[in-house]
């Protein structure tokens, strides 16, 4: 395509984003889901209750983005998945969490794992996001001292909260220090 001015239209910088000429990224999300499967029945042999969950997409939002003073990120959870996270949401319970993730090409898949010991239940969320954006969030969590993964449904709808106070495993790959 062409500008009126004869000379060609910039690169999409979303388009840019989601090409994937080598495979990569398309392996990275099917690693990120069988690392998840993996958990998941590793838990449920040891008798927890494992709930998984696909984020369709994830932002990386700082305080200074939005209408809204929540910053973290902000995981869009297409409805079948809410309608089983509700019923075992507790913020109250929730209170650990790992991050199982890698970066490629620029992006962080990760598979989060929510952890109610107590009650030995586990929530897994896959998602993926980029991580060029990540420094205001940085930003905003060194600030606060927290950092929060918000979940929504894909009308807006927030269905759950978690906080992190160790959240640097959130925004550095395994190789990369903070």
């Amino acid at each position: 395509m062409t500008q009126e001015d004869g000379m060609p239209e910039p690169p999409d910088p979303i388009e840019k984003r989601i090409e994937d000429p080598t495979g990569a990224k398309t392996e990275a999300w099917r690693s990120t889901l069988d690392d998840m499967d993996a958990i998941a029945e590793d838990r449920r042999s040891d008798g927890w209750e494992v709930l998984t969950v696909l984020s369709a997409h994830t932002d990386v939002v700082s305080i200074d983005m939005g209408d809204d003073d929540e910053f973290g990120l902000k995981a869009i959870i297409p409805d079948n998945y809410a309608e089983q996270f509700e019923p075992m949401y507790d913020p109250e319970a929730f209170t650990e969490y790992l991050s199982y993730g890698r970066e490629v090409e620029g992006l962080m898949y990760a598979v989060l794992e929510f952890i109610d010991s107590d009650a030995e239940r586990s929530i897994l969320v896959a998602c993926r996001y980029d991580l060029r954006f990540v420094e205001p969030m940085v930003e905003s969590a060194q600030k606060e001292g927290v950092l929060y993964t918000h979940l929504r449904t894909i009308d807006g709808t927030k269905i759950g909260v978690f906080e992190h106070e160790e959240w640097r495993p959130l925004v550095s790959p395994p190789n990369r220090s903070n």
